[in-house]
């Protein structure tokens, strides 16, 4: 009997538990699912604010892409008066691409985190970006490819093309963290009016400060992701096509040394690659043709690297958590004055690489 009534009570508990989460649900054609919410700066001070949600309302099958646009104070009065234009409620939860217009995240973009990202309302599986054009001609652009896949264009730039890894706990990581700027993919609009993901976009503090282009991003994802597939490309001759090599990631790893005596930071790259493409007068059955490729793509990678170093400096953004990096290491660190000397840090990098596998090309 006893048993019986242990059973009874853990059915009754299931049901309960059932018909608990059936209270949640709502009806996928009852609701505006927003996916993609753009925000740019109007001229008053004003947000302005576009949404991107499918339209499950006029057929079943119906696979129409809908665009509303509002102006208001702020994220959530945007919300509220978009419900206004539907007839059905607006439901944010899941947001799967916020985006920041140019003009808007130049202006800054911390009462848009404090308002709006950090919200039990927002899963947080969204991922944040920058536009270089408005928020709402991007979106108007993609609306008409009748496709909300942004989020997956993003992804595939993450696994196999130039972006490291980014996630809305990264960008939180890097934009409340010392000694580290926040760091988001950069979406723009070709010469084809086609929507495309174009390197990553800095932040200092809360305001977009700098756009990294697809090869500095390459090098950039080498430093900060371990399984990046990024490739990169050295041109022996612009005038030949065959006097190019290039390379894909396929694992790397950063060791960062701090001499406190010298002030001075020390990188060590090591880096498994595969050869993908190569001239002709190289013969890879030759280990001095296979050292000079070698040679040859190390010394580019340094001084790449350097370059983009160079650039991070004179824009006064740290993305790659160099003074983070450095804080580690250093007991004294202090974040004033380490930025005041960022700018002339020494920073030596050292490249090894490893090539995994060869010969596709050639």
């Amino acid at each position: 009997m006893k048993k019986w009534r242990q059973k009874y009570i853990l059915i009754l508990m299931v049901c309960i538990t059932l018909l608990a989460g059936c209270t949640r649900t709502r009806i996928i054609d009852k609701i505006s699912i927003v996916h993609v919410f753009g925000f740019d700066q109007a001229e008053n001070g004003q947000l302005i604010g576009t949404a991107l949600f499918p339209e499950y309302t006029k057929s079943k099958s119906s696979d129409e892409i809908q665009l509303l646009d509002e102006q208001a104070q702020n994220a959530n009065l945007i919300v509220s008066k978009m419900t206004t234009q539907t007839s059905t409620p607006v439901e944010i939860a899941k947001i799967r691409v916020l985006l920041f217009g140019n003009g808007y995240a130049e202006s800054g973009v911390q009462d848009m985190v404090e308002r709006f990202i950090i919200t039990p309302q927002l899963g947080t599986n969204i991922q944040i970006a920058v536009s270089t054009n408005s928020a709402n001609e991007t979106l108007e652009t993609f609306k008409k490819g009748k496709t909300l896949t942004l989020m997956d264009q993003i992804q595939h730039n993450m696994l196999s093309g130039s972006l490291p890894e980014i996630n809305l706990h990264v960008f939180l990581n890097h934009f409340y963290g010392e000694g580290m700027d926040a760091y988001v993919p950069m979406i723009t609009i070709d010469e084809k009016k086609m929507i495309k993901v174009d390197g990553i976009g800095v932040f200092k503090g809360d305001q977009f400060k700098l756009h990294l282009n697809r090869e500095q991003t390459v090098l950039f994802s080498y430093i900060k992701d371990r399984k990046t597939e990024a490739i990169f490309k050295i041109v022996l001759d612009a005038k030949d096509p065959g006097e190019l090599i290039t390379v894909k990631g396929f694992r790397s790893k950063s060791k960062w040394d701090w001499d406190k005596n010298k002030g001075e930071l020390n990188l060590q790259l090591k880096l498994d690659m595969t050869l993908t493409q190569y001239p002709n007068r190289y013969q890879l059955e030759k280990d001095k043709d296979v050292l000079k490729i070698k040679q040859l793509i190390e010394e580019k990678l340094v001084k790449d690297i350097n370059d983009l170093v160079a650039t991070l400096k004179e824009n006064e953004v740290d993305p790659i958590g160099i003074g983070n990096i450095v804080r580690s290491k250093d007991d004294s660190w202090e974040e004033k004055s380490f930025y005041e000397q960022y700018p002339t840090l020494p920073i030596n990098v050292n490249v090894k690489l490893q090539i995994i596998h060869s010969g596709l090309e050639g």
